[in-house]
């Protein structure tokens, strides 16, 4: 396959190659005649059969040359370089004593050689030296010639490569708007599977390291998450302390993926505790903060979660100090598929009267949902009986 692969790479460049290889040495050729004749060289038509013969020669070789960097290419460029220059030093000398050859049958003093006073080691040495230059320019532009041929390749492996990215980000962003019409669908989306690949490969490295409890840790995290992503998946509304709850958990993990690298603070209010608000509503905005904030920075990121109360709305806010706040409000910024997501759950369920608001803050990012304020009354009487 491999082989083949090769082939099929050269095919591009292989049907020019010969009359570029031949334009090449007719070319050497007619300047060394014209260069010896300037000199005072005697040229005559006598010649004309030894120069015929020896640009067919010549060509030939190149082809071999041509070849022999080709299945080169798999090599780094210092070791392509070395190699070249190697296999033409040795091939100059090779290529030199068939000329000598050929110099005793069409040479212009061909009768007076013979293959033993035409094949000695001081004409090998001499001609060998000769053509190592015209054979090094010949293979450095056989490799320029190359590398373009893969350039160009790898350019149109990238168009392909992006257009079928692009296909899929459409694709995926249609299912995730599809999905927005089924509660199971809206689970799916909030459970990032980005997020289940770190965490086990931080579990790993922790277990690597020796760190058992740390890594005991997380995974008694991860499960618990993983639960209340499947007990959430009964019911439509929440009650805010379990949403906190949840985010919690989702966080406490990151923190052991992060470390210092990320401070969490959680701020709710006892008499919001029973709020009911949407399953999963705070993840994207969590999740959020972590794929564009904790993850792109090097330093220290704060997140806040809070909950308050403004007269009859139930305001959460999810804010960072992190360092993209300027791409906000680019598609390529923070305004993704899990805020939209967010915006068109809030949207079925309550109509005009709840919105999410996302934007720069004055350091980092800022996600702020409003909806209105609904108490589960009966499980707020039920703690109270308990505790009393």
């Amino acid at each position: 396959m491999a082989k083949l692969g090769w082939a099929r790479s050269r095919g591009s460049i292989n049907m020019g190659i010969v009359p570029i290889a031949m334009l090449y040495w007719v070319s050497f050729v007619l300047v060394t005649s014209i260069s010896a004749v300037l000199r005072g060289y005697n040229y005559r038509w006598i010649n004309v059969p030894l120069d015929a013969t020896t640009i067919v020669y010549a060509t030939v070789t190149g082809l071999v040359v041509f070849h022999i960097l080709a299945r080169l290419m798999t090599l780094p460029i210092k070791r392509q370089a070395v190699a070249a220059i190697a296999t033409i030093f040795v091939l100059v000398f090779v290529f030199d004593v068939g000329f000598q050859l050929i110099r005793t049958l069409l040479g212009p003093d061909a009768e007076h050689l013979t293959v033993a006073t035409a094949v000695t080691r001081e004409n090998v040495l001499a001609g060998g030296l000769f053509w190592f230059v015209p054979f090094c320019l010949w293979a450095a532009a056989i490799m320029a010639l190359l590398h373009n041929d893969e350039a160009r390749k790898r350019e149109r492996l990238q168009l392909v490569a992006e257009a079928e990215a692009n296909a899929q980000l459409a694709r995926a962003a249609d299912a995730e708007r599809k999905a927005a019409s089924t509660e199971l669908s809206l689970l799916r989306l909030q459970l990032n599977p980005h997020f289940m690949c770190n965490t086990l490969g931080a579990v790993s490295t922790l277990i690597i390291e020796g760190r058992h409890d740390e890594a005991n840790q997380t995974v008694e995290k991860l499960a618990g998450f993983l639960r209340d992503v499947a007990d959430s998946g009964h019911s439509h509304d929440n009650l805010l302390s379990d949403e906190f709850d949840i985010v919690d958990t989702y966080l406490a993990i990151e923190c052991f993926r992060f470390g210092d690298r990320l401070q969490v603070s959680l701020a709710l209010p006892v008499d919001l505790e029973d709020a009911l608000v949407p399953n999963f509503i705070l993840q994207p905005l969590v999740e959020n903060a972590i794929k564009h904030a904790v993850t792109n920075s090097t330093e220290t990121v704060v997140l806040r979660v809070s909950a308050r109360q403004d007269e009859d709305e139930l305001v959460i806010t999810v804010e960072d100090n992190g360092p993209d706040a300027s791409f906000a409000q680019s598609d390529s910024g923070r305004i993704g598929i899990g805020l939209q997501n967010t915006r068109s759950r809030l949207s079925l369920r309550y109509g005009n009267t709840a919105n999410l608001e996302a934007g720069p803050a004055e350091r980092g990012f800022r996600s702020t949902i409003r909806l209105p304020l609904e108490i589960q009354d009966e499980i707020r009487q039920s703690k109270a009986r308990s505790s009393g």
